[in-house]
């Protein structure tokens, strides 16, 4: 009698099972969806084998690693803290507060967490977290490592750092026959990246067919293909390729969201006209000067000249040394490209100033002030390349700021730098004389400042507090020497700032 009721407890318990299974077939469906990167199921079976049971820790791993993949570090976070009080010394435990650490922008002490763990995760984050410290060497060799022990895409971080390094074609031997999308669309960017165009362009046509559709590296892939065809003057290739792009990504959105604050100094610059030109009189709206003063027109038809024959000879420089057109934006070309655009937007200026300045009238000062000031550019120097390290930090922790058209810490980049000094006079002193002349005194610094920094197109916030610091500096020193000395000082002291890894880490 009793056997018979005991084997229908079991019958029932057998049955209930079915239709509720525990925490351990929850978290079997799990890892199946994870490993198949189904994350939203894999979140949803790991939730289900939590309710089952909290303190279940197969699915509490799991989940907390689901979070660090999707970018939900709060959720993550108190998930981890569960987790190390239930196992504290647990090496998988280790692991994931590393890989927390890191998310969360606290480097070193990911490092140390993981130093003396095993493992090939372990390994990827203490080679990631030296790349973000700026020790380069040292994370290529810790990516090898977990390459080793069977992480292939350390193989792509690995690539990515050289490629970072200026060393495109070793990145390429890195990624050897490696045929994930992820490598597949770096191949494409680093073949652009060495100048190998026509290489490029039919490699990433081939590779596009074997990369998910609906991925973020055929997106890129497409990126890098558009560019291989409009580098080589093949628009027609590149406009079809550009078309697909436009159908996966708002390329408008995508503008307007690098520009806006340009557009917005755009917009307060004509106001500013508006406004000043309201406040001139009806019977002296004509500009009354000699002939050797520029008018507010004619400086604005020079600043826009200087930009096309700036732009006109970056490209020249771009097809002459990679046979690329559009070499400006693409990776690693972009690091000696750009710095040819801002050192020949220099020279224009320099140019157009000594025409400006170059009869002064026998009773007027020097336009540059006293030669002997020149002393002051040592500390002026010091306070911009301190403005430099400071707004690389802010660029990193603010997303929306924009990244510096060049690397600094890079020789190319340091002429940039120094070459700003040929800018001076005709940034801080003809435009604020033609303004002056139009506007009075009390409106021309306003303008001096707006349209000095965006004629340095971007970033726009840094160009724009450093013009009216310089601006200052000149009517307080009274000279435009030292602002002149300051720009090669603050290009040796960050070449040199370069070599400590927390700067380079900055702007890597």
């Amino acid at each position: 009698m009793y056997w018979r009721i005991g084997v229908v407890w079991i019958f029932l318990a057998v049955a209930l099972a079915q239709f509720n299974p525990g925490p351990a077939e929850y978290y079997g469906q799990c890892r199946a969806l994870y490993q198949q990167q189904v994350l939203s199921g894999a979140r949803a079976a790991c939730e289900l084998a939590l309710v089952a049971d909290p303190d279940y820790i197969p699915a509490l791993k799991q989940i907390i690693r689901i979070d660090l993949e999707e970018g939900k570090l709060d959720e993550a976070g108190e998930k981890l803290d569960h987790l190390l009080r239930l196992q504290p010394e647990d090496m998988v435990s280790r692991v994931l507060h590393a890989r927390y650490l890191l998310e969360t922008g606290k480097y070193a002490q990911a490092l140390e967490l993981c130093r003396n763990t095993p493992g090939e995760e372990a390994d990827w984050i203490r080679a990631r977290a030296l790349e973000l410290l700026g020790r380069p060497k040292e994370a290529l060799d810790a990516y090898r490592e977990a390459e080793l022990l069977g992480d292939k895409n350390s193989r792509v971080w690995a690539a990515r750092l050289l490629q970072r390094l200026h060393r495109p074609e070793e990145a390429l031997q890195e990624l050897g026959d490696l045929q994930t999308p992820k490598a597949l669309a770096l191949k494409g960017r680093l073949l652009l990246a060495a100048g190998k165009l026509p290489q490029a362009a039919e490699y990433l046509e081939g590779a596009l067919a074997n990369i998910p559709g609906d991925s973020a590296e055929y997106t890129e892939a497409l990126t890098a293909l558009a560019l291989a065809y409009y580098g080589m003057g093949d628009f027609a290739k590149g406009g079809r390729v550009l078309s697909q792009l436009e159908s996966r990504i708002n390329l408008s959105a995508a503008l307007l969201s690098s520009s806006w604050l340009w557009l917005l100094g755009l917009v307060l610059l004509i106001g500013l006209h508006l406004y000043g030109e309201s406040r001139i009189e009806p019977i002296s709206t004509l500009e009354v000067r000699s002939e050797r003063e520029w008018g507010v027109g004619r400086l604005y038809v020079i600043l826009l000249a200087s930009w096309l024959g700036a732009a006109l000879l970056a490209a020249l420089s771009g097809i002459l040394l990679y046979g690329n057109l559009l070499a400006a934006f693409t990776p690693v070309q972009a690091d000696v490209v750009r710095p040819i655009f801002y050192v020949a937007l220099a020279l224009a200026s320099a140019l157009a100033a000594f025409i400006a300045l170059r009869n002064p009238p026998e009773d007027a000062p020097s336009p540059l002030g006293k030669k002997e000031s020149w002393i002051e550019g040592l500390w002026i120097g010091v306070i911009i390349a301190v403005l430099f390290v400071t707004y690389a930090l802010l660029r990193q922790r603010l997303g929306w700021l924009d990244n510096l058209p060049f690397n600094p810490l890079l020789w190319p980049g340091a002429v940039a730098l120094a070459s700003f000094a040929l800018a001076e006079p005709l940034l801080r002193s003809v435009l604020l004389r033609a303004f002056q002349t139009r506007y009075g005194r009390n409106l021309a610094p306003l303008f001096t400042v707006l349209s000095g920094g965006m004629f340095l197109l971007t970033p726009l916030l840094l160009w724009w507090s450093l013009a009216a610091f310089l601006l200052l500096l000149r009517r307080r020193l009274a000279s435009l020497w030292p602002n002149m000395a300051a720009w090669p000082v603050a290009a040796l002291l960050l070449l040199a700032a370069g070599m400590l890894p927390v700067v380079r880490a900055l702007f890597r």
